[in-house]
Order: structure tokens, then C-alpha cells, then sequence
């Protein structure tokens, strides 16, 4: 396979379109495709194959070294055809056809490539080209270019893969926050969770481990005015990052007005102040772990005002390594972390959905992109 497939195109616009691929595919409609038995060895030459039909026809100009940063540590996750942004798969037979992807959250605003000119290429931008392939012809059938917002709206929700969920903030974006006026990189909260929140600040009359309430919760705008800036140029002199994670939730807290007994004792839980469904870390590294929680997976947190990992506000503090200085703060509502950042893990994981093998059937002779 040509090795310009492994390099991103010079700009998401340079990218082939849908309608476009639907064309440049339809010849290999019918054609012969022996299948080996072996999964990997028929995956492979079912790229090779894709790949090269696609370099028949003009393919986007290749972006330099200089010009763009993929996001994810070893390229994890990143479409194996990077320069049309495919994954190509292949369906053979039962019942449902179990698409498997490996090592991102399909529908996700995570980063991917991350261009010098600030646009990107984030994990639903990836386009699947699914080729069904007869079992006894050993013969292509039919070619459905799907998008994972596609997939999930016609199919339903990619399956919640069990991962320890580790946050990395391109170096790029942790500059520009640290060169910035105001040192600060933030946004409003979600629009759920604006109707519950309160504009002025008030001593706290419940604990930081209970459950929020209903026009208890500080705006993320008060965050912002009463923690955020008053913690930029502070120290965290202690050792390891979990420590500083921990002398960092204390300053929090004491800049929100608990008392002295929530400052002694730590939450520990998620998010780490509940009562403020704000959750508190540290970056001194390329990443910052998360935990079982992501916003990239919502799951509700407070059942009685519905409110999910999208809308806990983080506050994560951009420590210079060496002097333990806080020199930059990232303050956002979960549902826009991914918008900046990219989701990664440190083992391999994967996201299922099932689609029934009748879709397939329904589209028999035909290449199509996200059909009705």
C-alpha cells in the first residue's frame, strides 16, 4: 500500500467526498475476492484492494512533518487509510455483522490530528467502508461508507468499552493557554446544566461530598472568577502528582468556602467536589488519568437533576514540572473537554455496535454512503 496513506491530508478539506468515494468504488461491485480464512490476511488485502482503486483516481496532497501533531501516544486509534480518513472492514456472514473498533470512542469530538492552523480531524470524522463479500462467490456485494453519527442514529450507541480513561492535552494548546493574557482557556456550562446554577457566590451551607442542588451549584463563570484566577501563580510543593492532585483539591476547596473538616478530609470519589459537580486535576505530563469516568462516555451523576459526566465542570491546573507552579488553567464543562483534547488509554480497548446483516442484503449490487 501506497505509504502516503499513512500520512494525514494537508487540510480536512482536502479529503475525498462521500460521493465521491461512492463513485471511485463502484467497479469493484461484483468483482472476484478470495477469501484466505484467515482474518488478518483478508483484512489486509481488502485495504490493499480499497487503497489501491482509490489511487486510480487524484488522492489529497499529503501534509508536511511541520504542519500537523497527531494527538494519540503510538498513533492509537487512528484510521489505518489516515490520508482519506477509512477504516475499511469486512462482512461475510450470521445474522448481525459486530463492527469492532479499536482504540478510540467512534462518535466522539476526540482529537486525532491536530493541525498548525488550528483546524483537526477528531474520531467521528472517520469514515467506515464496510464490504460485504459473498462466502461462496468469494465475490463483493455490496460497499456501505458509513460515518459513526450514522451508525449510531440508524443502529444505536457504540457499546461502552471498561478502560482506565487517561486525558492527553496536545503540547500545541497547553502553550497557548500558558501564553495567553489571562492564562485561562474556558466555556460556559452546558445548557442543562445553566437552568440549576447560581450567579452569586454564597457561602456553602452543604458539605463538598454531598449531592448537588437545584440553584446551589456555582456557574462555571464564578469558578472561573473564585478559583480559577486566584490559583494561577500558586505553588503545589509536594512530590508526586498525586499529591499535588490532592493539595490541589484542598486550596480549591478552601477557595469555595467549606469549612476546615471537608479540607481535612478529602471526597475521593467522582467528581472530587460533588457538591459542585467539579472535578479537580493536575498536568505536569502529556496526560492526565481520568479514571473510570469520561465525558467522553456520559453517565449520569446526579440522577435527580439528570446530570452527566458531560456536564461536571474540570478545572485541571497546568503545573510547570520543575517549580511545581500552576501557569495555566483549563476550566470546562465535560461535554467540551474532547473538543480541545483527545481521549486515550494505556491499554487497548475496543467499542462494538452491531448491525444487522440485512442492511447489507438491502443494498445488494450497490456502493452508498449513509443511505436513508
Amino acid at each position: 500500500m501506497n505509504p502516503n496513506f499513512k500520512i494525514p491530508p494537508l487540510s480536512p478539506q482536502y479529503l475525498t467526498p462521500p460521493k465521491a468515494l461512492v463513485k471511485r468504488l463502484k467497479g469493484l461491485i461484483y468483482t472476484d475476492f478470495h477469501l484466505t480464512g484467515k482474518t488478518r490476511t483478508d483484512g489486509s488485502n481488502l485495504r490493499k484492494l480499497i487503497a489501491s482503486t482509490l489511487e486510480q483516481y487524484p488522492l489529497p496532497e499529503i501534509a508536511s512533518p511541520d504542519n500537523y501533531e497527531i494527538i494519540p501516544p503510538k498513533k492509537k486509534g487512528l484510521p489505518k487509510m489516515t490520508l482519506e480518513f477509512v477504516d475499511t472492514y469486512m462482512v461475510t456472514s450470521n445474522e448481525t455483522y459486530n463492527l469492532q473498533v479499536w482504540n478510540r470512542i467512534p462518535a466522539s469530538n476526540s482529537l486525532l490530528v491536530q493541525y498548525e492552523n488550528e483546524e483537526v480531524l477528531r474520531c467521528r470524522d472517520v469514515r467506515f467502508i464496510l464490504v460485504r463479500i459473498n462466502t461462496v462467490k468469494h465475490q463483493i456485494t455490496s460497499i456501505a461508507i458509513l460515518t459513526a453519527d450514522y451508525i449510531e442514529q440508524r443502529f444505536g450507541k457504540f457499546g461502552k468499552p471498561t478502560i482506565k480513561h487517561q486525558l492527553l492535552i496536545p503540547s500545541k494548546i497547553r502553550k497557548s493557554i500558558i501564553e495567553s493574557k489571562e492564562k485561562i482557556l474556558f466555556a460556559d456550562d452546558t445548557e442543562k446544566l445553566i437552568s440549576f446554577v447560581k450567579r452569586r457566590f454564597a457561602k456553602p451551607k452543604s458539605g463538598m461530598s454531598e449531592a448537588p442542588q437545584a440553584h446551589q451549584i456555582f456557574s462555571i463563570q464564578l469558578l472561573k472568577k473564585r478559583v480559577a484566577k486566584p490559583l494561577i501563580g500558586q505553588k503545589l510543593d509536594v512530590a508526586s502528582t498525586k499529591n499535588r492532585g490532592q493539595a490541589l483539591e484542598k486550596k480549591v476547596i478552601e477557595l469555595l468556602g467549606y469549612s476546615a473538616d471537608d479540607i481535612d478530609v478529602l471526597h475521593g470519589a467522582y467528581p472530587d467536589i460533588m457538591n459542585q459537580l467539579l472535578e479537580v486535576k493536575v498536568q505536569d505530563k502529556q496526560t492526565v488519568d481520568l479514571g473510570k469516568y469520561s465525558p467522553a462516555i456520559p453517565q449520569v451523576i446526579v440522577e435527580n437533576l439528570n446530570l452527566t459526566t458531560e456536564d461536571v465542570r474540570y478545572l485541571i491546573a497546568l503545573t510547570n514540572s520543575e517549580t511545581t507552579e500552576i501557569e495555566g488553567i483549563i476550566l470546562l464543562p465535560g461535554k467540551q473537554l474532547g473538543d480541545i483534547c483527545s481521549y486515550v488509554s494505556d491499554k487497548s480497548y475496543k467499542c462494538q455496535r452491531g448491525i444487522p446483516m440485512t442492511f447489507f442484503d438491502k443494498y445488494e449490487g450497490k456502493v452508498v454512503f449513509n443511505p436513508d
